[in-house]
């Protein structure tokens, strides 16, 4: 699960969390076009993730549509 690489240790999250958000990450990053090659892009957009979740959204959808919300108001 590649948010697991830009997970920090001072916030744990629960098995299920991490998969919503490795899969809001994945689908994010698809949809707005950031492939391996692009760690900037990559980590801006695993970042926003995190925070989301911290704040409680922990559905996949719902973190991936707030995203790409966001990336068009850029």
């Amino acid at each position: 699960m590649p948010i697991r690489e830009h997970l920090r240790e001072t916030h744990s999250f629960e098995p299920d969390a991490i998969a919503a958000m490795s899969r809001a990450f994945e689908e994010a990053c698809m949809a707005l076009q950031v492939f391996a090659g692009d760690e900037r892009g990559r980590e801006t957009i695993a970042r926003r993730i995190v925070d989301l979740a911290r704040a409680g959204v922990n559905d996949a959808v719902t973190l991936r549509d707030r995203v790409l919300l966001e990336s068009r108001s850029l």
